[in-house]
């Protein structure tokens, strides 16, 4: 599982260590793109950080929103290398599709359309 170094107040892709595609992605990553990451089993919204004045790229992400506290409480771990995973937006989307069709699943239905 792919690591990061907890050493500041943003994740500093330097600092990540993980497989070459999933650090191809996070680098090409165009400012203010927003992801789901999960780290250490929470997840939240990050945001790969502005350019510079110069209009080089910003290598970091950000905590946006309710991610800000968590990270802000993920101080006390610093200098600790701490497990993540990209979330794939598709996840959520098959996920409550799965709730949804689950509705249909019944005795009634199955004999109803089992000669289907």
């Amino acid at each position: 599982m792919p690591t990061l170094l907890n050493n500041d107040d943003a994740i500093w892709l330097k600092h990540v260590d993980a497989e070459p595609d999933l650090s191809a992605l996070l680098y090409q990553l165009r400012a203010g793109t927003r992801l789901r990451i999960e780290i250490e089993g929470v997840a939240g919204d990050w945001e790969k950080m502005a350019e510079g004045k110069d209009k080089r790229p910003t290598q970091g992400l950000k905590p946006v929103g309710q991610t800000r506290e968590f990270w802000k409480g993920m101080r006390a771990r610093r200098g600790e290398r701490l497990k993540f995973r990209v979330i794939d937006p598709r996840d959520g989307f098959v996920e409550a599709l799965e709730r949804t069709l689950s509705e249909w699943e019944s005795p009634e239905d199955e004999r109803a359309f089992s000669d289907l």
